[in-house]
């Protein structure tokens, strides 16, 4: 999360942290940066999911992370 940031700060891309649930503003002119889990019930018009090709992280249960990829996947209208 904190890379994807730091990308749209170096290109000066407007862009919103998004670290827990109940601080998203859709209606804020910025891309929404987030984790899979903070990213549960909400919809966006394209999502992007680096380091999807590191799934599961090392010492992460193989069906927790499917699922958490599953939940960000789902995210796109």
């Amino acid at each position: 999360m904190d890379l994807c940031a730091s990308a749209l700060a170096q290109r000066k891309l407007p862009h919103r942290v998004r670290k827990k649930s109940g601080e998203y503003r859709p209606s804020a002119d910025a891309i929404p940066v987030m984790t899979m889990k903070v990213s549960k019930g909400l919809e966006f018009p394209v999502v992007a999911l680096p380091g999807v090709g590191h799934m599961p992280a090392p010492g992460e249960d193989e069906k927790e992370a499917a699922r958490v990829f599953y939940v960000a996947a789902t995210r796109a209208m």
